[in-house]
C-alpha cells in the first residue's frame, strides 16, 4: 500500500465523505440469492448464516466488472482467472478495469449503474458509501471475516453493526531508527529515546507533528476516544478529558527534550547524514531509508510513552483496504463470492508477494513469507496496537484542526494555562 493511501486517510480525504444519496436499481433475486440491500435501513440479516446453511453458488453466466488500481492489474488478472477456473461450470465473465481505491468511491456514488460490481476502497470511505445506499451488505461471507481477520480489519469492514467489506490488506506506521545511535532496547520507550545522550547536532526523535494521521495517535495512546469506543458514535470525542490534557502537555515538552517536527523527506535527508536517531513513518519509505541508512537500518514497533503515571504502548491509526460489492449488482452471489475469493488466505499471501501489501487474514499474516522481513515484522507488531480509523462522515472534521493543534502545542504556541480551552475548542471543531 502506498503513501498515497495513507495520506488519503489524512488530508486528502477531507471533504470526501459525501452523503448525497445515490439511487439504486433493485434486482430481483433468484431462488439462490439473497435480496440486495438497497439501503442500510432496508437491509436485514439473513435467516441463516453460512455456518448454518450451505452457501449459494454463483449465478450461472454471471458477468462481473472488477475495479482495481493500476498497480494491481496484473495481480487481479491472475486472481480473476483462478476464480473463473474454480467456477468453470458457471461460465462467469470478469471484466477488469483500472479504478483505484482513491477514486472508486466517488465514481460509485456518481453513477451506481455504471460502477463495478466489485471494487476496492480505503476503509474510511465505507461509512459514506453505506449511507448513500451504494454497498451490498456482506450477507454470505461475514463469518469468514470475523473468524479469520484481525480485530482492526473486522472493525474497518463494519458499519453500524453490519459487515459490508471484505478486508484485503492493512497498513500502519512504526519506528525507523539508526542503529549506530540507538540500541533496540533504547527504542522500546520514547522516554528512554529522549533521555539518551546523542552526539551534538543529532535529532533524537522525529515526528510529523502537523499531520493528524500521526499526531492523533498520541491521544489514542492515553485512552482518549475518537467517535466513541468503536469509532462509530459521532457525538463522542474525549480528547479534552484529563488524559488528553496530560498528553497535550507532554507534546508541548517534546521539543525541549530533543524531538523535531519532520516530514518524510526531511527525515530521509537527516538519516542519510547520520543526524537523526529515530523517526515515526510508514512502510512507503522503507526502500529509501534502507538505502540512506545501509547497515545502520533499524525498525521496531512504536515505543511506549510515560506521561507521568505509567508506561503505555503507543497506538497508531491503522488503515485497511477493503473490497466492496455495489448494492444494485445483477449478480449478488457471484459478486460476493468473488470479493471473498480475492481476500482469502491464499490470495492475501499472493498479494503480499506481488504487491508487498500486508495481510489482514491472521493465518496469512503469520506466514513465514510475510514475517521474515524486518520491516514487515515491525509493521505487523504495531498493527497489534493499531486503531482502525473511523469511517463516519464526521471524520472529515478531524484532520485539519487536530494537526494544527498538535503542531501548535509542539511549537510552544499554546500556553499551559490555555491548553484545556484549546482542547475544548478542538473537540468542538471535530464534533461540529
Amino acid at each position: 500500500m502506498s503513501k498515497k493511501l495513507s495520506l488519503a486517510m489524512s488530508m486528502a480525504l477531507i471533504g470526501a465523505m459525501s452523503v448525497s444519496m445515490v439511487g439504486c436499481n433493485k434486482t430481483t433475486p433468484t431462488s439462490e440469492s439473497p435480496a440486495p440491500a438497497a439501503t442500510p435501513a432496508e437491509s436485514e440479516a439473513p435467516a441463516e448464516t453460512p455456518a448454518e446453511a450451505e452457501v449459494p453458488q454463483p449465478e450461472d453466466g454471471a458477468k462481473l466488472t472488477l475495479w482495481g488500481s493500476a498497480d494491481d492489474q496484473e495481480m487481479l488478472g491472475q486472481m480473476a482467472e483462478a476464480f473463473k477456473q474454480q467456477y468453470a461450470d458457471k461460465n462467469i465473465e470478469i471484466t477488469l478495469r483500472v479504478n483505484g481505491e482513491d477514486t472508486a468511491k466517488d465514481e460509485v456514488q456518481k453513477d451506481l449503474d455504471a460502477a463495478a460490481d466489485v471494487f476496492a476502497i480505503a476503509h474510511d470511505q465505507l461509512g459514506s458509501l453505506v449511507q448513500s445506499g451504494a454497498v451490498y451488505e456482506n450477507t454470505l461471507f461475514a463469518k469468514n471475516v470475523t473468524d479469520n481477520d484481525s480485530v482492526g480489519a473486522i472493525t474497518a469492514a463494519t458499519y453500524d453493526g453490519k459487515i459490508y467489506g471484505y478486508p484485503s490488506a492493512s497498513e500502519t506506521y512504526f519506528l525507523y531508527y539508526d542503529t549506530s545511535i540507538f540500541k533496540a532496547e533504547d527504542v522500546a520507550s520514547l522516554n528512554t529515546i529522549l533521555d539518551t545522550q546523542v552526539p551534538d547536532g543529532v535529532t533524537k526523535f522525529g515526528f510529523d507533528m502537523g499531520n493528524a494521521y500521526f499526531s492523533g495517535a498520541f491521544f489514542l495512546t492515553n485512552d482518549c476516544q475518537l467517535f466513541g469506543e468503536t469509532g462509530a458514535d459521532e457525538t463522542v470525542c474525549t480528547f479534552n478529558n484529563a488524559g488528553g490534557l496530560e498528553m497535550a502537555n507532554f507534546i508541548a515538552g517534546l521539543k525541549a527534550k530533543g524531538a523535531a517536527s519532520l516530514d518524510d523527506a526531511a527525515a530521509g535527508t537527516q538519516f542519510e547524514a547520520g543526524k537523526l536517531g529515530a523517526y515515526v513513518g510508514g512502510p512507503w519509505k522503507a526502500a529509501d531509508y534502507k538505502k540512506f541508512l545501509g547497515d545502520r537500518y533499524g525498525v521496531a514497533k512504536l515505543p511506549t510513552i510515560n506521561t507521568g503515571s505509567a508506561d503505555k504502548q503507543m497506538k497508531s491509526f491503522a488503515g485497511y483496504k477493503l473490497y466492496c460489492v455495489k448494492s444494485n449488482t445483477q449478480y449478488p452471489v457471484a459478486a460476493m463470492t468473488l470479493a471473498d475469493f480475492l481476500t482469502n488466505e491464499e490470495n492475501q499471501i499472493k498479494r503480499f508477494e506481488m504487491r508487498q501489501l500486508l495481510p489482514t487474514n491472521k493465518t496469512a499474516a503469520s506466514n513465514e513469507k510475510v514475517t521474515s522481513d524486518a520491516t514487515v515484522a515491525a509493521t505487523l507488531a504495531q498493527l497489534e496496537f493499531g486503531v482502525a480509523m473511523p469511517s463516519v462522515p464526521k471524520m472529515s472534521n478531524f484532520w485539519t484542526p487536530t494537526g494544527a493543534f498538535t503542531k501548535d502545542a509542539f511549537d510552544g504556541n499554546i500556553q499551559a494555562a490555555d491548553m484545556q480551552a484549546k482542547l475544548d475548542s478542538l473537540v468542538s471543531d471535530i464534533l461540529q
